[in-house]
């Protein structure tokens, strides 16, 4: 299945208008073979609160930062965009800030949702609800597109998501006994069923000839503080299947490696700084990827 966790209604009745930022994009159709281009952007990460000018994060700046991406956005002819989680800090409220600045947006939005949303959508259910998972694939013109979510298994998760939040409190005593830097209480990983799916969507992607690619919140490489919890084993499958290319957030400093034939990059954080409005777009063409970067966002060209 190719969105295997649809909300339930009660969910969605709990989560409003945010629910629509669990689905997978509604896409128009491409000749198979034909170019794509589509546009990334990650952590807006908007709260209405001070900003800490020590650590550079300024999160009321989102609302003045997000319009002018979508806005650059908007006049590129994109097949559609990806913010890559952590759409804002904390407060239930936020959302209602950013629902207006999206709706802007012309293009399909895919949404990953970051530790911040976990958070924040966990506390505005209540413990009424399980958290929802957000994984899901959507295919275009002989590309296959898969959204992890590294909240699955997270502290985050509350009893109505069975043993999940047990699994994480497991998984990160072990990272931190064995000194791993992804140790942190703000990561998350993904658990056995999602990763079944994940191999299952590459073997169809496989049969299929799709080539694919791959957007998640948590870094996959290079190893460090802000990586999946379990992102060396996610890192390993995806390089064994030839996985084109990785893009995260959660890192703000952005980031870039290669392991095998797969690019692994980290796009830079839109909360850091007063004035810088990072984002990047991607073409994908039979002879390659090319990355172009803005407001500070490196570009890249690995092919």
């Amino acid at each position: 299945m190719l969105h295997p966790h649809p909300l339930t209604a009660l969910q969605r009745t709990l989560l409003g208008d945010v629910a629509e930022w669990y689905q997978p994009p509604d896409l128009r159709r491409a000749p198979l073979g034909s170019s794509l281009c589509f546009g990334l952007l990650a952590d807006p990460q908007y709260a209405d609160i001070d900003a800490d000018v020590k650590q550079q994060l300024y999160y009321r700046h989102a609302l003045r930062k997000l319009p002018q991406a979508i806005d650059a956005l908007n006049q590129q002819p994109l097949d559609f965009v990806v913010t890559l989680g952590d759409l804002v800090d904390r407060d239930w409220r936020s959302y209602a800030a950013l629902l207006p600045v999206y709706d802007r947006l012309v293009h399909p939005h895919a949404v990953v949702m970051g530790n911040h949303d976990a958070q924040t959508v966990a506390q505005q259910l209540n413990d009424a609800a399980p958290l929802p998972k957000s994984y899901y694939a959507f295919r275009m013109a002989g590309w296959r597109f898969i959204v992890y979510d590294g909240n699955d298994i997270s502290l985050y998760c509350n009893r109505h998501n069975g043993d999940d939040r047990q699994q994480a409190a497991r998984l990160l005593a072990d990272l931190l006994a064995s000194q791993q830097p992804q140790a942190q209480p703000w990561n998350g990983a993904v658990g056995s069923a999602q990763r079944a799916w994940l191999e299952a969507q590459l073997q169809q992607a496989q049969a299929a000839q799709e080539q694919v690619i791959v957007f998640g919140h948590y870094p996959l490489a290079p190893h460090n503080s802000h990586m999946l919890l379990n992102g060396p084993q996610l890192t390993q499958l995806f390089c064994r299947y030839g996985v084109r290319a990785c893009f995260a957030g959660h890192d703000h400093r952005g980031g870039y490696a290669r392991l095998a034939q797969t690019d692994f990059i980290t796009l830079r954080g839109m909360l850091d700084g007063a004035e810088a409005v990072p984002f990047a777009t991607v073409t994908l063409t039979p002879a390659g990827m090319t990355v172009t970067g803005y407001g500070g966002q490196p570009g890249y060209a690995p092919d």
